[in-house]
């Protein structure tokens, strides 16, 4: 049968396309070993690929690799304790991929639906630059395909023009590290050939970012879609097939990773609770969840129901929270949270998380306070 095609294509004068043109994705990596000329060393982030990578899969897609000299490339920020990066850490198939990637002249820009510039510290090194990079890159995006970037790996786009030397992002929104949260004093910071930012708004581009950093922040402008840190990476993935498959945000097909489910039912909680929404919190706990806490070397049990029956809705208190830490393993998780009246008290909340049904739900929470000066500050 493929022969039949390739004659009839022959006869006609057609081009014969890629099979997989419409599902193949392109991650652009770097081979930098250490920042600029010093000995330390540099890396691409595991998170910021493997995230999007197993998003990206799910959905159909392939994946290919490609550095500006292809071959192996250095990876590291590796939480061994995370269960998706353990998963393709130990994945001997994925790591080959990762110490194969593609050079820039084996790729063919036609076979792929968008392309994707991962994180890192390494990746301020030689990919901005590399033309052939870039006339990948625009090829994609003239065939109607998405350029994404997460992280350090907007410095990809620093440079990226259109046929007529033009920006191929002008008035676009575009997110990345800021250097607002870079460590100007450190070594590493000083061989920087840029500032991501600055290179963007040189380029025409609007940069924008949360100065909360963490908290999943993108930014989605025509067939650009960019993240700002690890914390956005299965967002900026799920925004890159809603716009290659429309369909898939229509029906609610995002895909999230477990970190990002529970990150979410934690932020139920804790903006549920400071903003007057039970809702928020009947969605992130068990209905037969409880409260432990201690009080005058006595054990308090709070029933959960009730703890959410005291929400009034709509009614917003002075509460400041954030998460501490998320260790999952399989399909359970453990999870600590900082909670702030100021001044009145701080609380440090514990949680215990399982998944059942596809769902991560809190079934416990411990918690301890202490007293605040009533000048203190939160």
């Amino acid at each position: 049968m493929n022969k039949i095609i390739f004659l009839l294509l022959v006869l006609t004068g057609l081009q014969p396309i890629g099979v997989n043109a419409q599902n193949k994705i392109l991650f652009v990596t770097s081979n930098q070993d250490y920042y600029g000329n010093t000995k330390i060393t540099a890396a691409n982030h595991f998170e910021e690929i493997i995230v999007p990578y197993d998003i990206f899969i799910k959905a159909g897609y392939t994946v290919d690799f490609v550095s500006p000299k292809g071959g192996a490339i250095p990876v590291g920020y590796i939480n061994t304790s995370d269960l998706l990066q353990k998963k393709y850490l130990y994945d001997g198939w994925f790591m080959d991929k990762l110490e194969r990637t593609m050079k820039p002249t084996e790729i063919i820009a036609s076979d792929y639906s968008a392309i994707f510039y991962s994180g890192g510290g390494a990746v301020m090194f030689g990919v901005a630059e590399d033309i052939a990079i870039q006339n990948i890159a625009r090829t994609i995006y003239n065939k109607n395909g998405v350029v994404s970037a997460i992280c350090h790996g907007t410095a990809g786009l620093a440079y990226l023009k259109d046929e007529n030397q033009k920006s191929l992002y002008a008035g676009r929104k575009i997110t990345g590290y800021p250097d607002l949260f870079e460590n100007k004093n450190a070594e590493y910071y000083k061989t920087f050939p840029f500032a991501i930012d600055k290179a963007i708004t040189n380029n025409q581009g609007k940069f924008v970012y949360s100065d909360k950093g963490g908290d999943a922040f993108y930014a989605v402008d025509g067939r650009f879609v960019t993240g700002q840190d690890p914390s956005s990476a299965s967002r900026v993935a799920n925004e890159v097939i809603a716009i290659l498959k429309p369909d898939s945000k229509k029906n609610n097909k995002i895909i999230l990773s477990d970190l990002d489910q529970i990150t979410e039912i934690l932020l139920d909680y804790i903006e549920g609770t400071a903003n007057g929404e039970p809702e928020r919190l009947r969605k992130a706990f068990h209905p037969d969840f409880n409260l432990y806490t201690v009080a005058k070397d006595t054990l308090w049990i709070r029933s959960g129901k009730q703890y959410i029956a005291n929400i009034k809705p709509g009614e917003k208190t002075n509460r400041v929270g954030s998460i501490v830490s998320i260790d999952i393993e399989k399909d359970t998780a453990v999870a600590k949270a900082a909670i702030v009246i100021p001044n009145q008290r701080t609380f440090t909340d514990y949680f215990l998380i399982v998944k059942y049904q596809g769902a991560w739900k809190i079934v416990h929470k411990s918690y301890s306070w202490k007293e605040l000066p009533k000048t203190e500050k939160a």
